[in-house]
């Protein structure tokens, strides 16, 4: 039998998977912006405003909604992208 699926399912699913994967990358999104500013500081050369935040934020949002299979393998590499420069500074 042929499977018929209605439109209004499949925004239902993307909305779904985009809320679950915000529980997620906020939380990447944060600590990403609070380790530039971090390192920033440090050099004393400013830091960047929430606005970047916010946009690192939308960005992830983006991903997730057109790509929803492909966003945990993206969120993984910057997970271990994020544990690689950890130990390359020193943390």
């Amino acid at each position: 039998m042929a499977r018929h699926h209605s439109q209004g399912g499949f925004i239902k699913s993307r909305l779904i998977g985009l809320f679950a994967s915000l529980f997620f990358s906020v939380p990447t999104a944060i600590l990403i912006w609070f380790g530039v500013n971090k390192q920033l500081a440090y050099f004393d050369a400013g830091f960047f405003s929430s606005t970047y935040l916010i946009a690192c934020i939308l960005i992830f949002s983006v991903l997730a909604l057109l790509f929803p299979r492909l966003f945990s393998s993206i969120l993984g590499g910057i997970w271990r992208g994020i544990l690689k420069v950890e130990r390359w500074w020193g943390w």
